[in-house]
């Protein structure tokens, strides 16, 4: 059998793998249980599976001719055989779905309907997940007829939903990992995703002097001050539409930015407030950083003084490891002439009959590390469509499922060019 007939005889252990991974509540830093899913599932089809400090896993798929006892092992063997390296990545954590009653089924049990799977994570991201990590199965029947291109290797990450990147480091630190391009699973409803626009969390923080309400010629009012500053913020958001208009093929030059969650202290209606912040989320045009979007805040006429920083994360993961992840990630973009684009383009176009289409993400994803700090060459593919992600009701279709199976598979038998 080809590729795609595997795939298809044996998409039934994708689905209810994906069945057992949406079972686990895994929300961000609560992963142990899908982490153990995962591990369980590749110690049944020996596959090599490792774990890092964080809890994130890495699994080796690796051609007969290359035996190893590590990582690091598996892939200075595949480069001295110039065996190019592939890392596949997807995230373990989902958000909640605690609005049970607002589901037309059970979110932690998939269901089927019409020829989709439902379920919290089937779409972003356990699909994906799935399709890969059984990929890494049904490469070891193909491998019987098929010489083998590629070594892949599977990260599986923590956290991704509320630090991304920041698992993918850990994994990359700890292994020392050394891929020659990434291909990230995020969906993308099976369409070549070339990169990312950066993003930017910061807070804004005004500061007066605090009278009580029927005096306030004796106050200075840190709510006005702020109601400036997002008038600032508006306008810079104005101009970055005016200058760059909203066509999608300006997304990559236009940063968004939004002020949103406006506190007062002290938080009573008795009082005029000596403090007000508020939070700002940029989705950054490539080349901006905080120190770029904040000196232009700055310069505005209407900016009062403020006093403007970056978020941190500071979660703790479930093996127990402390974070410290600013939440400012430059935005990426592969070019079409890259060869992870070529390969990635001409094994679908000759797996499904059709080239596919490219675009580029709207969200933000664990390419901000490999493509945006590493500059490894990166795309991502995955099934599911991006708009139906943490909504009720989340939904992959199978039909999708099996393409990514497919195409995750075939990608291991068509060499990626490294010396081009």
């Amino acid at each position: 059998m080809d590729i795609k007939q595997i795939c298809k005889a044996n998409f039934d252990i994708c689905v209810n793998f994906l069945e057992k991974l949406v079972a686990c509540k895994s929300l961000s830093g609560n992963e142990k249980e899908c982490a153990q899913t995962v591990k369980t599932f590749f110690k049944h089809h020996k596959i090599p599976c490792f774990t890092d400090s964080r809890g994130s896993l890495i699994a080796v798929s690796a051609p007969k001719e290359i035996e190893f006892n590590s990582v690091k092992e598996a892939i200075v063997k595949a480069k001295h055989l110039n065996m190019p390296v592939i890392a596949y990545n997807a995230h373990m954590d989902v958000v909640s779905a605690d609005n049970h009653n607002e589901w037309q089924s059970d979110p932690f049990k998939l269901t089927k309907r019409n020829g989709k799977l439902f379920g919290r994570g089937t779409c972003d991201m356990k699909g994906a997940l799935a399709a890969m990590a059984t990929s890494m199965v049904l490469m070891k029947d193909s491998d019987q007829k098929h010489k083998r291109a590629n070594l892949i290797i599977a990260c599986f990450c923590t956290e991704e939903e509320v630090a991304e990147g920041l698992a993918f480091k850990n994994l990359f630190d700890e292994f020392e990992l050394t891929p020659d391009a990434v291909i990230l699973g995020e969906p993308s409803k099976m369409q070549i995703a070339r990169g990312q626009r950066g993003k930017l969390e910061m807070i804004v923080e005004t500061k007066g002097v605090c009278s009580h309400t029927s005096v306030p010629e004796t106050a200075d009012n840190a709510a006005y001050k702020m109601a400036r500053a997002l008038l600032a913020i508006e306008e810079l958001e104005l101009e970055e539409r005016k200058t760059h208009t909203l066509a999608p093929e300006n997304i990559m030059q236009r940063t968004t930015i939004v002020g949103s969650a406006i506190k007062c202290y002290p938080q009573s209606k008795s009082f005029v407030p000596d403090k007000t912040e508020i939070h700002v989320t940029a989705r950054l045009a490539l080349g901006q950083t905080f120190n770029t979007i904040s000196e232009k805040l700055k310069k505005h006429p209407l900016w009062p003084q403020a006093h403007t920083y970056c978020l941190i994360y500071r979660g703790k993961s479930y093996m127990g490891k402390d974070s410290y992840w600013p939440a400012e990630h430059s935005g990426w973009e592969t070019k079409k002439e890259e060869q992870i684009f070529k390969l990635v383009f001409n094994t679908y176009e000759e797996l499904f009959g059709t080239a596919p289409k490219d675009k580029i993400w709207p969200f933000s994803t664990d390419g901000v590390y490999c493509a945006g700090q590493l500059k490894i060459p990166t795309l991502g593919i995955g099934p599911g469509h991006e708009e139906v992600a943490h909504i009720n009701d989340e939904w992959v279709s199978e039909e999708e499922l099996l393409m990514a199976l497919t195409l995750y598979c075939a990608i291991a038998y068509k060499a990626l060019n490294i010396a081009s």
